[in-house]
């Protein structure tokens, strides 16, 4: 008996999704886009992950199943290698470009004088590249082939009584329902982060007299112009940003810690997370106009902003990224649901 190829190709999207995702750490991904020797190393790391979410599809399908896992992680380390190099390049197109410009002050709420979309492009492209790696190799090594025998011993006996066509519908609901989670709270995010923000360090930049380490290490100094300054040195670009200052009394004491809000990027990505949520259940349900509520409430939230035309672009590309993140999801998740 043949494998459900629907649901295979599910899993394999959901083991694509963990492996990049949730697997995948900060520290690993600020190992493998670091330069050298330290960037393979994180890449090595990366390329471990992806296969051990893939080892159930090896001991399912056999040699068959190796041969996905092989393709796979091999093609992975050279897309994402790829993407880095080609970010890294755009990066420092977009700040060349601004600092010829002779540029004043970036807005504080906009994207930036070095902004530029590629990054995120990239970013886009990488997981679409991924994803058309893994439909070729599951439609060359798996779509049509029966699972080993002991596979479909230990099934059978996970299953034992209960309805296999019940038990398919709850375990394929499942999967599809996990892979949009994942999508819409981690992927959509970082895709969304990537597009918005400025490739500056810090809101002023000055050209270095100081040549750029050679380790390519973010090095942070105290700077000597004021008590709450700090230089922040990105290889040939400084910033400097300075911090509020504490409240005090007349005598000149700290009256004690400052009580902050939370920043306003935390408080916005949370916002983006909810929004993409609620977008996703109401496709799923089939009350697509809903939608337009959901971006009325924000846009609402938000109009008497909407008048600083630095934060009104910046919004609406947030928010036109994160809304086509949830739609094109959903979109996918019904279609597979639907199969």
């Amino acid at each position: 008996m043949t494998a459900d190829p629907i649901l295979t190709l599910a899993w394999l999207v959901l083991a694509h999704l963990v492996a990049d995702f949730i697997v995948q750490t900060g520290k690993v991904v600020r190992a493998k886009t670091s330069p050298g020797s330290s960037g393979l190393q994180g890449l090595a790391v990366h390329a471990a992950g992806v296969a051990l979410c893939l080892v159930p599809v090896g001991l399912a399908f056999g040699a068959s199943g190796w041969s996905v896992l092989v393709a796979i992680t091999l093609s992975h380390v050279g897309i994402d290698r790829t993407k880095i190099v080609l970010s890294r390049r755009a990066e420092r197109r977009a700040l060349a470009r601004a600092q010829r410009r002779h540029e004043g002050q970036a807005p504080a709420a906009g994207l930036g004088r070095a902004w530029t979309p590629l990054p995120a492009a990239y970013f886009a492209l990488d997981q679409a590249a991924h994803l058309v790696v893994l439909g070729v190799a599951w439609a060359i090594w798996i779509e049509g082939q029966a699972p080993s025998a002991e596979w479909a011993s230990a099934i059978a006996t996970l299953v034992g009584a209960r309805d296999a066509a019940a038990l398919h519908d709850v375990v394929m609901t499942s999967v599809v329902l996990v892979s949009l989670v994942i999508v819409n709270v981690r992927a959509g995010a970082i895709f969304v982060a990537t597009l918005v923000r400025p490739i500056e360090a810090a809101t002023e930049l000055v050209e270095s007299s100081t040549a750029p380490t050679t380790d390519g290490v973010v090095a942070i100094e105290r700077a000597a112009r004021g008590p709450a300054g700090w230089s922040i040195r990105v290889g040939p670009i400084v910033g400097r940003v300075t911090a509020d200052p504490a409240p005090t009394r007349e005598d000149g004491d700290v009256v004690g810690e400052r009580k902050a809000l939370p920043p306003p990027a935390q408080v916005g990505g949370t916002i983006g997370v909810l929004e993409r949520l609620l977008i996703v259940t109401f496709m799923l349900a089939g009350a697509d106009a809903a939608i337009g509520f959901v971006v009325g409430a924000k846009t609402l939230a938000r109009f008497r902003l909407l008048d600083d035309r630095d934060f009104a672009e910046y919004y609406l590309l947030g928010t036109l990224a994160s809304v086509a993140v949830a739609i094109l999801s959903a979109i996918i998740a019904r279609a597979a649901l639907q199969a």
